[in-house]
């Protein structure tokens, strides 16, 4: 009984070494990264100083792919799908390298990206056109450089009444 006590207790140590060693392949750095979007005051009540100033929001369950390089490339591989928790987290382990990250629903094709990212309504709203869709499409949400575990925030900006959209101008009445 004691001997298959020091044998389970042994196994134990070897499958937490080699579940350790899974987690973190060897190689590779940790990168914690936050996405976050800012969103500015758009008009209404007066607020008070805090409300004015506008707000962060987490990048609550963003889907990005990931890729190798410092530019968006026709063709390139997709290293990684890479998913954000509630709070706009994850851990990636990665060689060091250079790397950026693409929405998902920059995959789609022109006409559907611009069908999910268009206005609802487009009486308040100019809509550019196709061309300003695809370089949006061609363009990394981030592009980082990995040497050494690191902590990133991946920043967007939302703009009143359009969000982060940057081929659709807001033209309706503002808020009273």
């Amino acid at each position: 009984m004691k001997q298959l006590l020091i044998a389970l207790f042994i196994l134990s140590l070897l499958s937490c070494s080699v579940l350790k060693n899974n987690y973190r392949p060897e190689g590779t750095v940790e990168i914690k990264l936050s996405g976050t979007v800012y969103h500015p005051y758009c008009g209404g009540a007066k607020p008070d100083p805090d409300v004015a100033k506008g707000y962060y929001e987490s990048m609550k369950f963003g889907k990005f792919k990931l890729y190798e390089g410092l530019s968006y490339k026709s063709g390139n591989t997709v290293l990684k799908d890479v998913y954000l928790d509630e709070g706009g987290n994850i851990t990636l382990f990665l060689k060091p390298g250079d790397y950026y990250l693409l929405e998902a629903e920059k995959l789609l094709s022109a006409d559907e990206f611009m069908k999910k990212n268009g206005p609802a309504n487009e009486i308040h709203y100019v809509v550019k056109d196709k061309n300003c869709y695809e370089n949006w499409m061609k363009t990394p949400d981030l592009v980082f450089s990995v040497k050494n575990d690191t902590v990133i925030e991946m920043r967007a900006k939302a703009k009143c009444w359009i969000g982060t959209n940057p081929c659709l101008e807001y033209v309706g009445p503002p808020a009273p």
